[in-house]
């Protein structure tokens, strides 16, 4: 079964268009052939942008009848060719057996006989040149490219007040060519002179002015004022920004960002249903606008069968460094499984630092209270059965983070490092280092069918320094669950002990936690319309009671699932099956219902 899932996956990830176009649900328009003699590249590149053309454009739907369908694309046709700069090219269509057929004649290729830029010589002199030369073929996506080009240039190294980049063909036909000028319409060059936030009614003008970044005195820049915007956007506070420029004085412009605030509280409510968790619903308030500078406050509980929390936080931003944020957090926790119970009251201080636009360096300090009652005979020193800790960690960590969505990433990938050190203030002999890494990536291809997305995800534990039962249960590596081996019950993947009851009868306890984790899931994520999707995935994943984390003897899961996708994240709805299923153990499948994706 394993191999036939895996098979499956790649097959549906693997497909092509011209494959899935076979399937008879695939698509209603009549097939096409394309003739051009002499040139196969050109031949090959039509035929690609007409069937990218076919699957994008809202006119064909409106077209019942073929030769509808056969005149539209042919001047779909011609206007590709003078795009590559055949303008004497012609097309001819005919309409047999529900089959269109074009036979092109593309004529001869125009190329650039002159080509000028008409812009101030003091700014001329650093233009390092143009991507399209004389001698080139005139085609469209170059000739955009040199205005491009110019444009970037200019918005870098000058401050006109504004920049306008056009440029004229002016075609030859007695000569298969053209003459190419690029024009830079004349602008005063200003620089800034008042910045001003208008609209603020609760928050600290001072603290958005210093996240525009645009002072009295820099270089105007149009690219400046947008990056600006966008900042001010990221605060989460604001929701929208208009930029007013005046007119220039002494060589001057005063810049005005005038924004609407948001409103800055949210409440929030949610429900779920895991068949190894039960029901459970969460709550939650925020204000991202507490103190008036970006301060925010969280208060979030969530409640199942196993599982009871309620945590408070505080996040300050800009915490002595621009790029540097404080979070504090104090949390009550209540959990009960099979083989333990436990409760604690955990306080912590955490300084999160942005050392470049994808990389975050953590770290803090952590005190936690706890009371823990193993239930599994066996597993707690009969000399030592006091189970109550107080834990000082010092946790530090890294991540870097390329993903487009947090909670519905399609590109990019994730590492997350973190070391924890540990010490028990009752009794200091007791030390310990948990360290955990994850990795995610994801791959999507946008141009297909169904828009596959290829996700993986690698998760490593170890825990040093102490031997496996004096550590806290809490505390240990456990796999199985939602979010970790879907098709086993919440923690139930991991070391067991043998237990004999009174006639002598051998059997293995609950999960007891290990020293060490190592899982791995595969899903492949499909998308069949705007707000419908659906995944198959694969999991494999255990717990060790050595802490050398390994991929072997792993316990697998597979299943499959449907996603409701919103605007803010999917609503995934899965079923998974164990396919290493132990009896009296393992329940034949689990099932999952809850906001965002698995990973």
């Amino acid at each position: 079964m394993r191999i036939l899932l895996v098979s499956l996956l790649v097959t549906l990830s693997a497909l092509p268009t011209h494959l899935a176009a076979a399937i008879p649900f695939w698509d209603r328009l009549p097939d096409f052939t394309l003739s051009l003699q002499g040139d196969p590249q050109l031949q090959q590149k039509l035929t690609t942008e007409l069937n990218e053309l076919r699957k994008n454009s809202s006119v064909l739907e409106s077209y019942e009848e073929p030769a509808d369908i056969a005149h539209y694309e042919r001047g779909n046709l011609e206007k590709l060719l003078r795009a590559q700069g055949y303008y004497d090219a012609t097309v001819y269509e005919s309409v047999a057996d529900n089959q269109i057929s074009y036979k092109v004649t593309p004529g001869p290729q125009y190329h650039i006989k002159s080509l000028d830029i008409e812009m101030p010589s003091g700014l001329r002199a650093g233009f390092s040149g143009l991507p399209i030369h004389m001698g080139n073929p005139l085609i469209a996506s170059k000739v955009l490219e040199g205005s491009e080009k110019i444009t970037q240039y200019l918005n870098e190294n000058a401050c006109l007040l504004n920049v306008d980049v056009s440029y004229q063909a002016t075609v030859i036909h007695r000569e298969a060519a053209a003459r190419l000028e690029y024009r830079v319409a004349p602008s005063p060059e200003v620089h800034i002179g008042e910045v001003r936030i208008e609209g603020a009614s609760s928050i600290e003008a001072d603290y958005l002015l210093d996240k525009v970044k645009v002072k009295p005195g820099d270089c105007f820049r149009r690219t400046q004022l947008d990056a600006a915007q966008l900042r001010l956007l990221r605060t989460n506070l604001v929701a929208n920004v208009n930029t007013e420029v005046s007119e220039p004085y002494n060589g001057l412009v005063d810049v005005t960002f005038v924004i609407q605030e948001r409103n800055h509280r949210t409440i929030t409510l949610g429900v779920g249903y895991t068949s190894d968790e039960g029901a459970g619903i969460s709550a939650a308030w925020e204000h991202r606008n507490a103190f008036h500078r970006g301060e925010k406050i969280e208060v979030e509980s969530k409640l199942n069968e196993v599982k009871q929390t309620l945590e408070g936080k505080l996040t300050i931003p800009r915490f002595f460094h621009d790029k540097q944020r404080l979070t504090g957090s104090i949390a009550l926790e209540g959990e009960d499984v099979d083989s333990y119970s436990s409760e604690s009251l955990t306080f912590s201080a955490l300084v999160s630092r942005k050392i470049s636009t994808h990389r975050t360096l953590s770290g803090g300090i952590e005190l936690k209270f706890s009371e823990v009652d193993e239930k599994v005979e066996g597993a707690v020193d009969e000399d030592d059965p006091d189970e109550n800790y107080t834990l000082l960690a010092f946790p530090l960590g890294f991540k870097l983070n390329t993903t487009d969505k947090p909670l519905d990433a399609r590109r990019g990938a994730t590492s997350a490092l973190e070391v924890k050190p540990y010490i028990d203030l009752r009794n200091t002999n007791t030390t310990f280092i948990k360290n955990t890494l994850q990795l995610t990536a994801y791959k999507t291809a946008s141009e297909w069918r169904y828009q596959p997305t290829l996700a993986l995800r690698l998760r490593a534990g170890a825990i040093i320094g102490e031997s496996n039962l004096e550590l806290p249960a809490d505390e240990r590596f456990y796999a199985g669950g939602g979010g970790s081996v879907r098709g086993y019950g919440y923690q139930e993947l991991g070391p067991r002990l043998v237990e004999i009851d009174d006639d002598g009868e051998e059997s293995l306890s609950d999960a007891i936690g290990g020293r060490g984790l190592s899982e791995i899931s595969l899903e492949g994520r499909f998308r069949f319309t705007d707000t419908w999707g659906g995944v198959i995935f694969f999991d494999g994943g255990n717990a060790y009671e050595d802490p050398s984390p390994k991929f072997s003897d792993l316990f697998w899961g597979a299943g499959f699932g449907v996603r409701y996708i919103t605007s803010f994240a999917p609503i995934r709805m899965d079923i998974a099956f164990p396919l290493d299923r132990r009896e009296d153990i393992d329940d034949r499948y689990q099932v999952y219902v809850s906001l965002g994706q698995a990973f």
